[in-house]
């Protein structure tokens, strides 16, 4: 027995010496890739690595054998390692991204949320979903339009209205940088270019205390780092109205790291421009609208648990249109307009262990502006197709000036320093930042005094056009505490503190918010968030909010940052691998909220005079002052409300080989109130009913084909009562004081020898949003065609947005019929809107 024993040892012994081990990690070159299958043919035996695309094989027999590394969306690498005896080889490996298989990816465009992760209402993107979704004419912002809770105010623009909640009261991050105004083309797409990003969370409610200063929801962009895998790469993107290049590599001369830049520009001018000269609509010095950026991000590192990051952005929007002669509308106008949006951040990343990361970042931020505009419209309560091609000597009785000039500067330098501590199954997160800001602007209004009679007569406009010149330099502080306990295997709580101090107002805010995780199942997760939330004023959210508040320190010293409360609570379940479904409800309080100050004015009241012409004034009896109200540009604490609804998300990915199909239907309840003075008003983007319906399906390796359908119940407006007669003040005797209310007369069009006759205005009374627009749908297609000439990959593609040409509303003009009647001509926004463009990797 014990001979036996011996040669068994002695035999395994041999066997042993004989073999040897391999291990490394897979890469795309700048980030491990999980689940990538690593499979021997020869011997039958693999592994898959893990979340940080480590892999082991052990007991390998020596000499050379052949091993595959495969996984869905990159291409499969096979390489011949020779194995050693008693010892492990070392070998990393790149896999690259294949075409086909990004395109069949980063259709869904999401990740999976991790159980212990105590966030709400997380929407996980994948940058490259903006590149590929029908009808987001590549724009991330677009994009997002297309998830539950998440609406647009209009075709036009690209700004969120997230939860009942304006746009202004978004929190937008880049790189750790707030900024401001992320738009180009005056709203029409974003800064963010999906080519140079590589992560975008949006929170659409309750979010940690790490983030402050608003009231509804946080976009956090992150750049992408350069690959270093290569010393040079790129890709360009071009379509019929726009091109973007982005140029990467690793750094030179041995330097760690890598560095990435990125550039787009729009050539409406350059298309567009020549035909609408030569047809005469627009002067010959016009420009039309175009913009360019430059984006950078340079990295350094790692050294010994160090990197550097440098991040800068260069903008610039401008437009210089007159109109032509031989237009065939009655109003002119010239507009110049110049925009410039400028960023430059640094930031050193410390991580001496894999416990413990702490970041400083700095920035700089500029965004600054300049208009002139000049025009002569038509008067509003005219029908203007009856001045259409009218001999230009003719319209001036009929025309209204308005003028505007307008120069704003907004600054900011910011410090934060991030700290991130894993102990145990718990991550510990602390950080205090501080914002030096300093806002300028400088408006002037000059308007016809028949204009101003309008919006005078009209408070339901909100039209405050007052001049307002003021320079404020103010700073904010923030520190937040937060901390994810796991509290047993299956339910974690993240308590946290936040702390600002906001040197516009003299105040200190805190604001406490709760988060917890319960894992039911392996597959199923609920998830709630209770949490105070607080934002300030300021000149830098004014491109947001649309309204022109005076902020000098007699106003700003009596007001309360806005406040809201945010109580959320979701469930999610993986039904399959890859379909997953998600049932969130919201409920937002919303208190102290900033409105124009309402004083206390003058209307006047007339009546017709029995058995009288209502088109002479003298029909009428003589205007009588009554008290009215006088809408003013002083901020004040005036108003709370509330937005609560229910969502449905469900959600289709390619994960299983020889999956074609993705996509994801969603479906929000919503409703959003206002109350101003003891008055229950619909929020302006109260939208009942959102359909979103997405499919992607990928038909074979050269072709796929991209569905978005699209529904939205609709928006509130002001519809008009009826009509009423223009009340004007005149010098009565020549002091120079109009002082004298009478009713405003002219001349019937293309009659000028005729009696003057009254001028009738649109009355709205005091009816504000009490209708609604008819419901918004729109379907788009995008169809991909992948090919490879010249050893270059390419994409051709053809998107198509508003297929079936849907006339969505807009707006509406309102008239006054020769028969003295209320007349209504509907605005549109986007028709049937085809866009060719390709993509080449090199």
């Amino acid at each position: 027995m014990r001979l036996l024993l011996i040669i068994i040892f002695s035999i395994n012994s041999i066997l042993v010496a004989q073999t040897g081990s391999i291990q490394g990690r897979v890469t795309d070159g700048r980030n491990p890739i999980p689940a990538v299958n690593v499979f021997i043919p020869e011997l039958g035996i693999g592994d898959a690595t893990n979340d940080k695309g480590f892999y082991q094989l052990k007991n390998l027999p020596s000499g050379k054998i052949e091993i595959r590394f495969s996984v869905v969306g990159y291409e499969a690498e096979k390489i011949e390692v020779e194995i050693f005896p008693n010892k492990t080889v070392e070998q990393n490996i790149i896999l690259k991204e294949t075409i086909i298989e990004v395109q069949t990816v980063t259709v869904t465009g999401f990740k999976q949320q991790e159980q212990k992760d105590t966030r709400t209402s997380l929407i996980d993107l994948n940058p490259r979903s903006a590149k590929i979704l029908a009808g987001g004419v590549e724009d991330l912002l677009r994009t997002l339009q297309s998830l539950p809770g998440v609406l647009a105010p209009n075709d036009f623009s690209s700004q969120l209205i997230v939860r009942g909640s304006g746009p202004d009261q978004n929190l937008i991050i880049m790189d750790d940088i707030e900024v401001f105004n992320p738009y180009r083309l005056y709203g029409v797409i974003s800064m963010f270019n999906p080519d140079a990003v590589s992560d975008v969370n949006l929170i659409s409610g309750g979010f940690p205390a790490k983030y402050g200063d608003r009231l509804s929801a946080v976009l956090d962009v992150t750049n992408r780092e350069g690959d270093n895998s290569k010393a040079f790469k790129g890709n360009i993107n071009a379509s019929i109205v726009d091109a973007n290049i982005v140029l990467e590599g690793r750094n030179p001369f041995s330097i760690k790291g890598s560095w990435l830049i990125n550039s787009r520009r729009t050539y409406y001018d350059l298309i567009i421009e020549p035909f609408v000269k030569s047809a005469g609509l627009v002067d010959d010095n016009t420009s039309f609208p175009n913009f360019y950026d430059f984006q950078a991000k340079l990295v350094f590192g790692p050294f010994n648990g160090s990197k550097i990051l440098l991040n800068g952005i260069l903008s610039r929007d401008g437009v210089n249109v007159i109109s032509g002669k031989e237009r065939n509308t009655p109003d002119s106008v010239g507009v110049f307009n110049i925009t410039r949006n400028d960023v430059l951040g640094a930031a050193w990343h410390f991580a001496p262990s894999k416990k413990l990361l702490n970041k400083i970042v700095v920035s700089w931020y500029k965004n600054n502006g300049d208009t002139d505009f000049d025009s002569q419209i038509l008067d509003p309560s005219l029908n203007r197709s009856a001045f259409e091609d009218a001999i230009p000597d003719t319209l001036k009785p009929y025309l209204l000036g308005f003028k505007f000039s307008g120069d704003f500067d907004y600054r900011k330098i910011s410090v934060d320093d991030k700290f991130t501590y894993l102990w145990g199954d718990n991550v510990f997160e602390a950080g205090v930042g501080f914002d030096k800001m300093e806002t300028i602007i400088d408006f002037k209004f000059d308007l016809d005094p028949q204009l101003e009679a309008i919006f005078a007569a009209n408070p339901q406009f909100r039209a405050v056009l007052s001049d307002l010149k003021d320079i404020k330099k103010y700073n904010r502080y923030r520190a937040y505490l937060q901390n994810n306990f796991k509290v047993t295997e299956k339910f974690y709580f993240n308590p946290s503190l936040r702390y600002d101090y906001y040197d516009l107002l003299d105040k200190h805010y805190f604001a406490p918010r709760f988060s917890l995780s319960y894992a039911i199942d392996e597959i199923t997760t609920l998830r709630a968030v209770w949490g105070i939330y607080y934002q300030s004023p300021g000149y830098e959210k004014l491109r947001d909010q649309n309204v022109l508040f005076d902020l000098t320190p007699d106003y700003t010293k009596l007001l309360e940052a806005e406040k809201a409360i945010h109580y959320v609570l979701g469930v999610e379940r993986w039904i399959t691998n890859e379909w997953s479904l998600r049932f969130e409800s919201y409920f937002k309080n919303f208190d102290n909220l900033i409105v124009q100050k309402i004083s206390q004015g003058t209307r006047f009241i007339t009546e017709l005079i029995p058995g009288k012409n209502p088109k002479l004034s003298s029909s009428w009896t003589r205007p009588v002052p009554v008290l009215g109200d006088s809408v003013t540009q002083i901020p004040v604490n005036n108003s709370y409300g509330e937005a609560y609804g229910f969502e449905f998300f469900l959600a289709k990915r390619n994960i299983e080989r020889g999956s074609k199909f993705s996509g994801w239907i969603s479906y929000s309840l919503a409703f959003a109130n206002r109350y101003e003075l003891n008055e229950k008003l619909p929020f302006r983007f109260d939208q009942r009913h959102t359909v979103n319906i997405v499919m992607n399906y990928e038909f074979n390796s050269w072709f796929n084909i991209g569905l978005r359908w699209q529904y939205g119940s609709g928006f509130p407006i002001s519809e008009p009562l009826g009509i009423k007669p223009r009340i004007l003040y005149i010098d009565s005797n020549g002091d120079g004081v109009l002082d004298n209310p009478v009713i405003a007369t002219r001349k019937p069009f293309g009659n000028p020898n005729a009696e003057g006759e009254v001028i009738y205005d649109i009355d709205f009374a005091n009816q504000k949003l009490n209708a609604r627009k008819p419901a918004y749908h729109r379907l788009d297609i995008r169809l991909n065609f992948v090919t490879n000439f010249w050893n270059i990959d390419w994409v051709f593609y053809l998107d198509v947005v508003n297929v079936y040409n849907r006339k969505n509303v807009v707006g509406y003009d309102y008239y006054i019929t020769e028969d003295l009647q209320l007349g209504r001509e509907q605005n549109n926004m986007f028709p049937i809107l085809p866009t060719l463009g390709f993509s080449v990797r090199f």
